[in-house]
């Protein structure tokens, strides 16, 4: 499969590259025809007007540009009057300077005027004409792009003149006063002082009012100015300079209210991603992923391919998109070719990652066993001897213990020796986790994109490969990503256009597995990597402490997994224009195919616990090989016409009208064999061991509907929109298979209006909007509605074979419907001081109806559970605040530019409706808030007896041997009823359990502050979350350490004067109780400290430094003398810098991915133990030819 596949891939960037090195000679030359040959609307009505008149209204309406001396710009033209739609600019141009002897000629885009002198030109000249000096310079563009055509004038004279095609102008000025006015359609108008300067060069920005930012929504784009639906878009610029591999990642924090979530840091893993909070507790409350408009994984799109990513939050915005969409939609738009020139972009950079977090651990072993009898007489108090093992791993006994205390004030001596057993005894001070992970590892990205294009065609093929070595320092990791685009359009007629996109992504994914197939590295060192063992005794076989936590897999590299994922997507698209600009009928057919492999390999290995001793761990399991490949072929269609009227210049209207198809089929086979004969060669071929029956699984699903928007405006001041859609699915019944979900939205621009004249001149748009709207939600799982049977085998054998037996099929709903979301929106958008201060905040109700959860208890005697239906309900409210600056101010002679932009947001979930008769606080309830943590309350620790005695019994939560002693946790009372416990657990008797906390992120928040002066930029990014709850799992041991198991992790934080003792008598000051091991076991609830308190209940909000870039782009005059049209370089940070208030107590863990686990090998979330989030220095170049 992966020879295949990479054939495939070799296969097709040959032919991509091919096409694009050809297809440009084709589409260069044809650059300034199609120029000439574009379409626009034009009025002009002028009387005697200078042609520099002329010139700006004809930009204005079309946004060509002009270049012409000066004195020409002052010739008076005696009438112009032309009124053309959908003209070409060569006869508009003919139009316009018929009979005026004016000429011109189409070069780079550019207009270039020219005309004979005239003998009777006037000039204009001052009675006492100061002495003359001659000023030039470049005019660029805030990405230092030299802008052509730019009006240069004499303030208060009619000198002037343009700039040229590389932005470039001269001009005479009377006196150092003189002050230079730099205008151009789109830009700031800037003047300047001359002074003494013979040369001054400047950058104008962009004004936003005048180019109406494009957002792409659901079947098209609009205007920001006009956007009344709640959504947010960043372009490029998001990912042109991270050092992520991830969409995902560089998108977090970056758009108000996206919620992205990270398991872990390994760079296949997907993010948890949420729109405005949980949205639903039955399926599919995610947000809709959708690529260049086909449904996709963020994970396997090339960041450099992105132009823009939007994301649509309200009902009124992602309605179009139906049943998939209810909780939000991401649209990635991909990168297109732009009429002109070739254009052949480069980027690569090299990467160095190390581990956000690295555990501080006691690594001595004396220091570590000496706390391993500490905890545990601290849990038996005398009442039972210490094990002749620790752990069943390392041999122990009080001479051994002296010995070991002994050597350790002198590293001289041996740390092995061989007891009157033939045992091997330790003396180590091995630091596992040390020899397990690297400190740093390393990548490496290469990107390279060719497009180009003309009137009739264009073109744009990208290709990308990304490779990523591991974390391990044993143990073959190897991450590897390639990513080929191709995309084009062709008109075959002026009304006809083709368009095709092509993508594909291949996956190499190797990582060491350990032997126990279930667990992960952190934990298996925590239960076997105690420090007094070693990695490999005297003769060099492994000590049974490196088999039984791994390592010696690792080393020996037989135990793995590999994943091979292929992804295949092509869009074939047709745009008809049967009345221009009026009405477009468009189409488009996608398909979708991915193929996931993975290949599980464990073995079995041996330890020596002697020369003559050993002791082979999975030798019960045995060594087995799992294949298991996922295929998935989606199809997707949508045939829509677009309804533009000319209404005139008060009224706007756009109509949408269409249809859309999605089908689904996806299978699973899973094929497991025991007996690997040669370890090294795992083939089921090759094995003489039992085989497991295949597994095989799948479902197939589609969707159909209808879907309508209108856009109405008046006056751009009043502004509304309708939408609805029309859905089908298979996964309902007969009698609910479809659904219809409308919303609606309005918006008026005050700004706009004539009682707002007093703000003119600092307040730019000020627009309120209000929506509503639902949506259904059909992503549950299929054919729960239908009565099927199942076969299984049987352990009895009939004939030769075994039996099969047919299983019963549960009971199904009697109904079952669509789950609704219903969203209300109340949101403002305001723009002040010539768009330097912009601020946007929305607010919002959600309201989740007829989820898919459990059903009404049945009595036992019915057979069965209780099926799943339309049963639970949630409420979640919500708000989003985001606000920015920029501006620009003289620096150095050099123009400084800085913007600030600061979002937080927040939302918060209720269980309206849910079948919990009994009040269980296991489970959901009716009132509950998402993400509730109940627990006890501790008002310290236990002083004295006299404090036990006189306090509440706390004997329903065994802290050792059911005695409580000084100096562990004291407990409230809450319900005065002079004994701790929880009662039955439910709402009207939960004892003295409380809600003491809440899992849930509150107040998201991201920082962005950009610099830029003389090509230096420089920009920073901090993301985080201001408030949020953990309780450590029971296995969390980088927290809990030996309060766990005496033979776990031993924390430096559990050393010194924050734990407590009866020597110091620190009751008062210590953190940490009085020293006892199984105070957080899974054997039982109610250990002391397994069932939360807010003592141990942790603060895990943070903030951090999630990226901060330097780059530096050369000048334009550098760049042709290395004949390239742009270079840039940067050195990126990613996660450099990390602040939690979890840190003052245990700094073990990175507060991001404090809940999760890891995935692949173990589902168990809340111990925190995951692939290690990754700090990340990147060294980069952008270069473009």
């Amino acid at each position: 499969m992966k020879k295949s596949i990479t054939s495939l891939l070799k296969g097709w960037c040959a032919a991509l590259l091919c096409a694009g090195l050809t297809l440009p000679s084709f589409a260069a030359a044809d650059a300034d025809a199609a120029f000439a040959a574009q379409r626009h609307d034009l009025k002009l009505s002028l009387h005697n007007a200078p042609l520099r008149e002329v010139v700006t209204a004809f930009t204005q309406q079309t946004g060509v540009v002009f270049s012409y001396e000066t004195s020409l710009g002052e010739r008076t033209l005696p009438h112009v009057d032309v009124a053309l739609n959908g003209s070409t600019l060569d006869e508009m141009l003919a139009s316009v300077f018929a009979g005026t002897g004016i000429s011109y000629k189409i070069k780079d885009k550019v207009v270039a005027l020219s005309a004979p002198p005239q003998s009777d030109a006037p000039a204009a000249r001052s009675a006492a004409q100061q002495r003359k000096q001659t000023v030039a310079g470049r005019v660029t563009d805030e990405q230092g792009e030299p802008l052509a055509g730019v009006s240069v004038l004499v303030k208060n004279t009619l000198t002037g003149t343009s700039t040229d095609a590389d932005g470039r102008y001269s001009l005479s000025v009377s006196g150092s006063s003189a002050v230079l006015v730099f205008m151009y359609l789109g830009f700031q108008t800037l003047e300047e002082e001359v002074g003494a300067r013979s040369t001054l060069d400047v950058t104008l920005r962009e004004n936003k009012q005048i180019l109406e930012e494009v957002v792409v929504v659901g079947y098209g784009s609009v205007k920001r100015r006009d956007l009344i639906g709640a959504v947010d878009q960043v372009d490029s610029r998001q990912f042109a300079e991270r050092s992520n591999p991830s969409v995902s990642r560089s998108l977090q924090g970056a758009i108000p209210n996206l919620n992205i979530s990270m398991r872990d840091g390994k760079p296949s893993r997907a993010a948890t991603i949420d729109i405005r909070g949980t949205g639903s507790i039955g399926s599919g409350g995610g947000a809709l992923v959708l690529i260049d408009g086909v449904e996709g994984d963020l994970e396997t799109v090339n960041p450099q391919d992105i132009a823009s990513v939007s994301v649509l939050k309200d009902a009124s915005s992602a309605a179009i998109y139906g049943a998939r969409g209810a909780f939000g939609v991401i649209l990635v738009t991909t990168k297109s070719a732009s009429e002109g020139e070739v254009n052949v972009t480069y980027s690569g950079s090299f990467s160095i990652h190390s581990r956000t977090v690295k555990p501080n651990l006691v690594t001595d072993g004396y220091e570590w066993t000496t706390g391993y009898i500490n905890a545990w007489n601290g849990y038996y108090n005398g009442s039972k001897e210490l094990n002749s093992t620790i752990n069943n791993i390392v041999p122990y006994s009080d001479s051994w213990y002296r010995e070991l205390a002994r050597r350790s004030t002198d590293p001289s001596l041996e740390s092995v020796r061989i007891n009157d057993n033939g045992k091997y005894e330790y003396f180590g001070n091995t630091d596992w986790t040390k020899a397990f992970y690297k400190d740093v590892n390393y990548s490496h990205e290469h990107n390279l994109s060719i497009s180009g294009g003309g009137k009739n065609a264009d073109y744009y093929v990208s290709g990308r490969f990304y490779d990523q070595d591991g974390i391990y320092r044993v143990g073959d990791e190897r991450y590897k990503q390639y990513n080929v685009r191709a995309k084009g359009s062709v008109r075959i007629r002026p009304w006809l256009r083709l368009n095709n996109n092509m993508d594909f992504t291949v996956v190499d994914y190797h990582q060491p597995m350990l032997y126990y197939s279930n667990q992960l590295v952190p934990r298996m060192v925590e239960h076997s990597g105690q420090p007094v063992s070693l990695i490999t005794n005297p003769d060099g076989t492994w000590t049974y402490a490196a088999v039984l936590n791994g390592y010696a897999g690792f080393a020996e590299g037989t135990s793995y997994q590999q994943e091979d994922k292929f992804t295949l997507k092509d869009k074939l698209g047709v745009e008809i224009d049967l009345v221009k600009d009026v009405l477009k009928v468009s189409g488009d057919l996608s398909y979708l195919f991915s193929r996931n492999t993975r290949e599980r390999v464990t073995n079995m290995y041996t330890g020596y616990t002697g020369p003559e001793s050993t002791i082979t761990v999975n030798e019960s399991q045995g060594s087995t090989l799992q294949n298991v490949r996922y295929d998935m072929n989606y199809v997707s269609s949508n045939i829509y016409a677009e309804y533009t009227p000319k209404l005139g210049d008060d009224h706007s209207l756009k109509l949408l009208g269409g249809w859309n198809l999605e089908k689904k089929k996806y299978r699973t086979l899973t094929v497991k064999r025991e007996g690997l004969t040669v370890p090294s060669k795992p083939s089921f071929g090759l094995m003489d061991g039992v085989t497991s029956d295949p597994t095989v699984g799948g479902y197939d699903w589609s969707y159909v509907g209808a879907f309508f928007r209108a856009n109405y405006g008046y006056k751009g001041r009043y502004l509304a929109e309708f939408s609805c859609r029309y859905d089908g699915s298979s996964k309902f019944p007969q009698n609910s298979k479809w659904g219809f979900f409308p919303s609606a939205s309005v918006g008026w621009r005050l700004s706009e209006e004539k009682f707002m004249g007093w703000s003119e001149g600092w307040l730019d748009n000020f627009k309120i909007r209000l929506s509503a709207g639902s949506m259904g939600n059909g992503n549950i799982d299929p054919y729960k509605y239908i009565d099927y049977m199942t076969l299984k085998s049987s352990t009895v054998v009939i004939g030769n074979a075994l039996g099969t037996y047919t299983v019963a099929p549960g009971a199904i709903p009697l109904s079952l419907t669509w789950e609704t979301s219903t969203t209300y929106d109340v949101g403002a958008d305001l723009d002040l001081f010539k768009n330097r201060l912009t601020m946007g905040f929305d607010w919002y109700r959600r309201y989740t109806t007829d989820m898919y959860t459990v059903g009404v208890s049945l009595p036992a005697v019915y057979g069965t559970a209780a099926p799943k239906g339309n049963n639970a309900s949630l409420k979640t409210n919500g708000w989003e605040l985001s606000v920015g600056w920029r501006d620009s101010f003289r620096l150095a002679g050099k123009e400084f530019r800085y913007g600030v932009k600061a979002m937080v947001w927040d939302s918060r979930t209720w269980v309206t409706k849910y079948i919990n008769p009994t009040g269980n606080l296991d489970d959901y309830y009716e009132g509950m808030e998402l993400g509730e943590i109940w627990g006890y309350r501790v008002e310290g620790l236990f002083r004295d007896q006299d404090d036990i005695d006189s306090h509440a019994t706390q004997s329903f939560l065994q802290s050792s041997d059911k005695v409580t002693r000084p100096g562990q946790v004291k407990f409230a009372d809450l319900n005065e009823d002079g004994k701790i416990d929880q009662g039955a657990k439910t709402l009207s008797d939960h004892g003295d359990l409380t809600v003491i906390g809440n899992t849930s992120a509150r107040y998201h928040y991201g920082i962005n502050v950009n610099l830029n002066w003389n090509g230096i930029g420089i920009s920073t990014f901090w993301q985080g979350v201001a408030k949020k709850n953990w309780y450590p799992r029971y296995d969390s041991g980088y927290f809990w350490g030996q309060y766990n198991r005496p033979f776990g992790y031993m924390l430096k934080a559990h050393t010194g004067s924050n734990v407590y003792s009866e020597e110091l008598d620190n009751w008062d000051t210590a953190y940490w109780p009085r020293y006892s091991a199984y105070q957080t076991n899974e054997s039982s609830v109610n250990r002391v400290l397994t069932t939360p308190n807010d003592r141990y209940m942790q603060d895990v909000s943070y903030i951090r430094l999630k990226n901060l870039t330097v780059d530096y782009t050369f000048p334009a005059h550098i760049c042709r003398k290395m004949r390239i049209k742009g270079l840039k370089v940067y050195v990126s940070g990613e996660n450099l810098w990390t602040s939690s208030p979890m840190f003052k107590y245990c700094d073990n863990y990175d507060p991001e991915v404090i809940n999760a686990g890891d995935s692949d090998f173990r589902t168990t979330e809340g111990d925190g133990y995951s692939y290690p989030m990754l700090r990340t220095v990147t060294l980069g170049l952008n270069l473009t030819f």
